[in-house]
């Protein structure tokens, strides 16, 4: 005897995401679970007097999507509480987002704030970061701290040197900068790397945490989300908040944390402390199965490790290539350690000299069935450049790919102001995408946000299948008419088809997280994750496809996201 639904969604156009890709009119729920997904016809067989009966008239149905690497809260506490510079664009916007806060705000005793571009400056700035002197103009009582959108630099003011005893006598940290001036030897007035480590990290209160870490789960709802990898960064990973919203029955997301494993400290005691996380932290929903490792810097830093020294317009000397952060038969021993565990690898690198040095790493873990169903899924994440012979590797270690298709262009104010200036023709070779598809390589989507100010996965698809800028018009520009416009397009050899970049945000970053088996595909016996849209992204030019609207979306059958509902 078929059940009856809770709820039954037909007459769509629903993309299963399954091993065959199959598109069906119908799926049928309950109890948060798939029961059916099929024909409009067969599906009248769930119906029942009980059940919520929607008519999708023709709207498209998808997956939840999974962003396989992200920093929660994403930029939530930086808008609610700090200097929020995501959306300031050239040095006069920065400039003056930064005096309006302080002045709106005169009680703070220090100002902190975030996202600012090192592609909205020039010259040495763009090398350097940005001078402490900008700084001063604005604010020279109290100390000022932001950090650059990447979360790799901090720009601090003469003040905040004073305060936090920097000075230009003080000893440049392992596997990080004090940036100096190269002619007078002061200090220029940026951080980068683990040097910003001497600055002590900004306290928020667990309101206020609790307060951005709701608003940042509404948010990403409202993309379509209903799974994350929250990657840990230098500050503590928010770990009891997840768990605290899993325990009040508040979580409406898969997530996946990580733990950041610093190359300095006794690796046992930091695994002993990680598995003591996972199991004061762990539940159905939120999971703590991840060690992060920072294997290089970035471009713009000059702290990605190239195989092949900066250009010389990065102002470094000649045969400068950046930094490896770790010792190699260290990096050996924690990933065999994590691996023993049962954990996760998941591996920061920019460089293709990085990006080689951590492959010949995970080459040598020696794990009994390692590889059997999946293993433990290790990850390298970003993959700016990379060898050409690397990425066969990637396959024959079973190394999942973590990309961000939303850099995968030419971008205006950033690529010619930085990655070229860093890196010279390289930069035409920056970000593979198709390589990775192609060599049989599991490939996941992210975001990195805040990295990225709005991690919209429509937008992130429409880069990854046209190669070609995106949002034209946060940077002031007409919309392009061709997928093949010259100004934006990087590298349309490395495109990817519309179905492999919805497979990498779908049942490929379900993987990722350890989830395949209950989400990422909509299929009989998995969870109801899924997401309503308000066109079909087959049938649309791929230029149009981040305009595409999320209307519903769901968790575990329940409605988490009305697009008609007030407030969304």
């Amino acid at each position: 005897m078929k059940q009856h639904a809770d709820l039954l969604l037909y007459n769509g156009i629903i993309y299963t995401a399954n091993n065959e890709n199959n598109i069906v009119d119908a799926i049928a729920i309950k109890d948060g679970s798939i029961i059916f997904a099929g024909s409009n016809q067969d599906a009248a067989a769930y119906r029942s007097g009980t059940a919520e009966v929607v008519d999708l008239e023709g709207k498209m149905v998808l997956p939840g999507f999974i962003d396989s690497h992200l920093h929660a809260p994403g930029r939530t506490l930086t808008d609610l509480f700090n200097v929020s510079l995501y959306e300031a664009r050239s040095e006069e916007a920065i400039s003056e987002t930064i005096a309006g806060f302080i002045s709106a705000n005169p009680e703070l005793d220090i100002y902190y704030g975030e996202g600012f571009s090192i592609g909205a400056f020039s010259g040495e700035e763009v090398s350097r970061g940005p001078r402490k002197e900008r700084l001063d103009r604005i604010c020279a009582e109290k100390p000022l701290v932001l950090y650059s959108a990447d979360c790799h630099l901090a720009w601090l003011n003469s003040r905040a040197f004073e305060v936090f005893g920097i000075s230009e006598e003080t000893d440049q940290p392992k596997g990080g900068v004090i940036e100096k001036d190269p002619a007078s030897g002061e200090l220029w007035g940026t951080l980068k790397e683990s040097a910003m480590r001497l600055v002590p990290e900004q306290a928020f209160s667990a309101s206020q945490f609790e307060a951005g870490l709701w608003e940042f789960q509404h948010y990403l709802h409202s993309l379509g989300y209903t799974g994350i990898a929250s990657i840990s960064i230098a500050s503590a990973p928010p770990l009891a908040a997840f768990h605290a919203l899993a325990e009040k029955g508040t979580l409406k997301l898969h997530v996946s944390s990580s733990v950041t494993i610093d190359p300095d400290l006794d690796l046992a005691g930091q695994f002993d402390q990680l598995q003591q996380m996972r199991t004061t932290f762990s539940s159905e929903l939120h999971q703590v199965n991840t060690a992060k490792f920072f294997a290089d810097g970035v471009v713009e830093g000059a702290t990605a490790y190239l195989l092949e020294p900066y250009n010389a317009s990065a102002g470094k000397p000649a045969e400068y290539r950046g930094e490896f952060l770790w010792d190699s038969e260290k990096l050996q021993s924690a990933f065999q350690l994590a691996n023993l565990a049962g954990i996760q690898v998941h591996v920061h690198s920019i460089g293709d000299a990085s990006t080689k040095l951590v492959l010949d790493a995970l080459e040598q873990v020696k794990v009994p069935d390692l590889l059997d169903d999946g293993g433990c899924r290790n990850t390298i994440t970003h993959l700016q450049l990379v060898d050409p012979a690397d990425i066969d590797r990637f396959k024959a270690l079973q190394v999942i790919a973590c990309v961000q298709p939303y850099w995968h262009s030419k971008e205006p104010g950033w690529w010619s102001t930085v990655d070229c200036h860093m890196l010279g023709e390289r930069a035409e070779a920056e970000y593979p995408l198709q390589s990775f598809i192609k060599a049989g390589v599991t490939v996941t989507s992210s975001s990195d946000h805040p990295v990225t100010p709005v991690p919209n996965p429509l937008r992130a698809i429409r880069a990854g299948v046209t190669r070609n800028v995106t949002a034209e018009e946060s940077y002031g520009l007409p919309p392009i008419s061709t997928i093949d416009d010259p100004h934006g397009l990087l590298n349309k050899n490395e495109r990817a088809s519309l179905a492999e970049m919805i497979e990498s945000f779908t049942i490929s970053g379900a993987y990722a997280i350890f989830r395949e088996k209950i989400t990422g595909s909509l299929e009989k016996g998995k969870r109801a994750d899924l997401v309503i849209l308000d066109q079909n992204l087959f049938s649309i030019d791929p230029l149009k496809l981040e305009q595409v609207r999320v209307l519903k979306t769901y968790f575990g059958g329940e409605l988490v996201y009305d697009a008609d509902k007030p407030g969304n």
